[in-house]
């Protein structure tokens, strides 16, 4: 048996192409009020057309439920398409507009009394996950009526949950928390005040994570990278590269010195310095810097008449990326 390729595309449902469906009254004022859903955001209502433009098929997702997901519903392929691969076409193109909202899972149900379609469903992934009742009018010879049914409910988890280890830190949140409002990369790393490479290797990341989503180029926070604002960071400890210690050894060490504990004569600096240095230097100078303090501060080198007492902590580390706009 010969196939038959034809080109199909994916785009928004509209009002205009509501008469050409061939739905029943009662379906198509149902369809009146959840593209007007679609105008708010609160929806998306997707066709899939031939080359004509045409719909062959059509759906929508519901974002405003369950709690953490989003529903796809009104699955629907026209008959003389149906068993094309049109309502998996479909389905995965509203998965897409899921994940790019950072949602992490999709639910859609199958009507008991109708249940063909879940063999699809669970080809493309979805398991069963409960069941609740559902009613909805129809139009009947006698007029409009109440349809009263239970309904299988099959999920799919679209996004894992971000494993946020590599994400939990000040820079990667603050990233997430300018976002309240669509950014570019070089508006964050002006705002941030790093490197567009530092702040596009996290916002790649967090993308995977589905705590941001990128639009026309520009970056936006998801309702998932609400949440991650929302969980508390874990408490710097003694054990991280600066200490908490550190800092307040030596905040305390110049308020001392400034209320006169030292006396008139002693030598105090501190100073932060940063340059791109290629690896083979930065080896040398981390290599020089411990032999000036083996020299100076170790154990067999130190007076223990004097004072006062002198403490030297030093940090050695990259502190950002190569900007993308330069050799």
């Amino acid at each position: 048996m010969s196939k038959v390729v034809v080109p199909v595309t994916v785009r928004d449902l509209t009002l205009e192409d509501l008469p050409t469906l061939g739905e029943s009254p009662s379906k198509l004022t149902a369809m009146v009020k959840e593209l007007a859903r679609a105008q708010v955001g609160e929806v998306d209502y997707l066709a899939v057309c031939g080359p004509s433009g045409q719909p062959l098929g059509y759906g929508a997702v519901d974002y405003t439920k369950p709690a953490g997901g989003a529903t796809i519903y009104q699955l629907t392929v026209l008959g003389p398409f149906q068993s094309c691969g049109i309502g998996t076409i479909l389905i995965r193109a509203l998965e897409h507009n899921i994940r790019a909202r950072g949602i992490t899972f999709a639910e859609l149900g199958i009507d008991d009394a109708s249940p063909r379609p879940q063999a699809l469903y669970e080809r493309l992934g979805y398991t069963v996950s409960g069941s609740e009742l559902g009613a909805w009018d129809i139009d009947t010879p006698d007029g409009l009526a109440r349809y009263e049914t239970t309904i299988t409910l099959l999920r799919k988890q679209l996004l894992q949950p971000p494993a946020l280890d590599s994400l939990d830190s000040a820079l990667p949140r603050d990233i997430v928390r300018q976002l309240d409002s669509p950014r570019s990369v070089s508006q964050l790393a002006d705002d941030l005040q790093v490197t567009d490479a530092r702040v596009l290797w996290y916002v790649e990341k967090l993308a995977a994570a589905g705590l941001v989503a990128q639009t026309d180029h520009l970056w936006v926070r998801t309702p998932l990278g609400v949440d991650y604002l929302g969980t508390p960071q874990p408490a710097t400890d003694d054990v991280t590269v600066l200490p908490g210690r550190t800092t307040y050894d030596y905040q305390q060490a110049f308020a001392d010195s400034q209320a006169g504990m030292f006396g008139p004569t002693f030598v105090q600096a501190s100073g932060e310095h940063g340059g791109r240095v290629p690896y083979a230097r930065a080896v040398e100078f981390n290599q020089r810097l411990q032999d000036l303090i083996a020299e100076y501060f170790a154990p067999d080198r130190i007076d223990r008449s004097a004072t006062p007492k002198y403490g030297f902590h030093w940090v050695l580390t990259p502190t950002d990326l190569h900007p993308l706009d330069e050799e």
